[in-house]
């Protein structure tokens, strides 16, 4: 029988023993693996618009990808290329149309491709108060339309919408009227006969009591890209899984904001306390931003499937090619291939998730 001091001893002996091997196990056992950093870039100021990403984040979807996502503010295109060529930003939310600028003879050919379709139907929209005579694109000769800018990438493709439908762009008058009140004003007070705004923005002029109309495109125009994540050669070829990963859970974000938009906007008051509204109810605050999100969302999905999220076609980057042709943006003659301007190479990646896991994950939160 052991004695009680014996046993004592035993005990004391074991706890060593215990300590010392929990010790060299934690000496051997790899650090916690750190998140790969992702900087993407929103060319404006922080608005709902970038609600997705705070839900994917809320949701856990860059954390399943091992991303520690950051977003950081850059205006304009200008200001975004140098700092993707930089590497000082992964990638960006960028619209189309200065790369197949840039492959013309003489110019600045930046080695950029874009890899993610992320709104394939563009934002933008044609809108009219609702009495207004004008039905169609083809309705707008001897019109006035308001654009944010004269400088605006989308001046092009409404230029060759109009074109397409036999239209006389000269006989178009063209004004900045830029946009929100302004903007608005101008079309209320009849300055201008239409305004090429953004689909959020035509919203929240309804929501201001302002009955309008959007023209409808014309035939073949109505799944048209306007906005998608480009990346640097080098990155695509020396980190391509980075790049999926980020797509993936973006892809996921987009689906669960479908899934619960009340929830998506919820989560981005959270992460950006500031800019939730101080006036007016909780209740009635989210029901307001839930109609403004809703057409961006839908833009957002627009024919997309569990197979095609963040794919390209070659038929909207012909057609963006011939519009800036038509805007004298693009010198009529010059030959632009399509492989240099978009990859599809990680579509599988960013589809190969489960959906109903995604829709189940935000229909719980709260």
């Amino acid at each position: 029988m052991t004695s009680p001091r014996s046993w004592f001893s035993l005990k004391s002996i074991l706890g060593a023993s215990a300590l010392l091997v929990s010790a060299c196990a934690a000496a051997l056992a790899p650090a916690a693996e750190a998140k790969d950093k992702f900087v993407f870039a929103w060319p404006s100021a922080i608005n709902s618009g970038v609600s997705n990403l705070t839900f994917g984040r809320a949701l856990g979807f860059f954390d399943e990808e091992n991303l520690d996502v950051e977003v950081i503010v850059l205006t304009g295109s200008g200001v975004i290329i140098p700092q993707l060529l930089a590497g000082t930003i992964h990638t960006a939310y960028a619209s189309l149309e200065p790369l197949p600028i840039s492959r013309q003879p003489g110019k600045p050919n930046f080695p950029l491709r874009f890899v993610y379709n992320y709104l394939p139907r563009t934002i933008w929209e044609l809108a009219v108060l609702d009495e207004s005579s004008i039905k169609t694109m083809g309705d707008l000769g001897g019109k006035t339309i308001g654009f944010v800018s004269l400088t605006s990438g989308n001046i092009a493709m409404t230029q060759a919408m109009a074109q397409a439908s036999g239209v006389n762009w000269d006989t178009v008058q063209k004004i900045a009227v830029g946009s929100g009140v302004p903007a608005f004003e101008a079309l209320r007070r009849k300055n201008v006969d239409a305004i090429n705004l953004w689909d959020t923005m035509h919203v929240a002029l309804e929501m201001a009591g302002t009955k309008i109309r959007r023209v409808p495109f014309p035939a073949g125009y109505d799944l048209l890209s306007s906005h998608g994540f480009p990346v640097t050669e080098e990155l695509l070829k020396t980190k391509p899984d980075l790049i999926a990963r980020f797509g993936r859970a973006m892809s996921k974000a987009a689906v669960a904001c479908e899934a619960n938009l009340e929830g998506c906007i919820t989560s981005f008051w959270r992460e950006y306390p500031s800019l939730k509204p101080t006036s007016g109810t909780d209740a009635d605050n989210l029901k307001k931003e839930v109609t403004i999100m809703k057409p961006r969302i839908a833009n957002l999905l627009a024919g997309r499937t569990d197979t095609n999220m963040g794919a390209f076609t070659d038929k909207e980057w012909d057609l963006l090619i011939g519009a800036l042709k038509q805007g004298k943006l693009i010198e009529a003659d010059a030959k632009i291939p399509l492989d240099t301007l978009f990859t599809n190479q990680l579509v599988p990646e960013y589809n190969r998730f489960s959906r109903s896991d995604v829709v189940a994950k935000a229909k719980a939160y709260k």
